[in-house]
């Protein structure tokens, strides 16, 4: 699954944590509150995501993401020194199971402690999603004037839609005209899923679409500075989210090589 990548651009696309690499780049000594103390803690973990490539990041500070293993593994005695001090080790003796299977799930049972698991999981079509999000943002960055309709059908966030609604068709259609008010009201729903998600990587809790607080935040996709910024290693996180899109949704005959917007 491809975490690492899917929790970089997110943290490239939350404000938070926008603002908090510029506090530590300023050097301000300013109070925080219990979430900007958080957002300051994960960006000491990951650094300034808008200051470099992926491909660097992933060997630097991005490692670390990785670093919280969901998939139960099978080690030997000899790779203890890649074992995190807070894993818990099942021993068989000269590596072999002599239990049954029944005996040794009831072992587990009452041995090993069950954690809550997050509420998401990297399924397939949670990730597809992940991504269509990711597209979708920095296609409303770099289009901050483009109806809402023509952003979501490049975005290809309904899959019955796309190669059937034209992103650069003739605004007066009145064929597609419930197809256009769905891509729109899709458009609100996955920004808002977006904004969530990247709020909440700036906390170190990815994925989560769960808002923060009691109000709906949003990205200011009319400020060109943020713009600015989200591209200033180039447009290749916008290339590859349009790719890895492609690939979730199966797209690949329905669309033309190069983005439309």
């Amino acid at each position: 699954m491809p975490f690492g990548r899917l929790f970089f651009n997110y943290l490239k696309l939350s404000p938070s944590y926008a603002a908090g690499c510029h506090r530590i780049a300023s050097g301000a000594k300013t109070k925080l509150n219990t979430h900007g103390k958080k957002v300051l803690s994960c960006v000491e973990a990951y650094g300034d995501v808008n200051q470099c490539q992926f491909s660097e990041w992933i060997k630097r500070q991005g490692c670390k993401c990785h670093s919280k293993r969901e998939a139960v593994e099978v080690r030997k005695a000899n790779q203890l020194a890649s074992i995190s001090k807070s894993d818990l080790l099942l021993c068989f003796p000269d590596g072999v199971n002599r239990m049954t299977d029944k005996e040794l799930l009831v072992f587990i049972k009452a041995n090993v402690p069950k954690g809550k698991g997050s509420n998401t999981r990297l399924t397939p079509v949670v990730v597809k999603n992940l991504w269509k999000n990711i597209y979708l943002s920095y296609l409303m960055f770099s289009n901050p004037d483009v109806e809402l309709w023509r952003i979501g059908a490049e975005a290809m966030l309904v899959d019955r839609f796309v190669g059937n609604i034209d992103p650069m068709g003739r605004r007066m259609n009145t064929s597609e005209d419930h197809a256009r008010r769905h891509l729109t009201l899709t458009v609100m729903r996955h920004h808002e899923w977006a904004f969530n998600t990247a709020e909440r990587a700036a906390v170190d809790d990815f994925p989560c679409k769960t808002k923060l607080g009691e109000t709906q935040g949003c990205f200011d996709f009319t400020d060109t500075c943020r713009a600015q910024q989200l591209f200033a290693q180039g447009a290749k996180e916008m290339a590859n989210a349009r790719a890895e899109v492609i690939k979730c949704s199966g797209s690949h005959q329905k669309l033309s090589v190069k983005p439309t917007l």
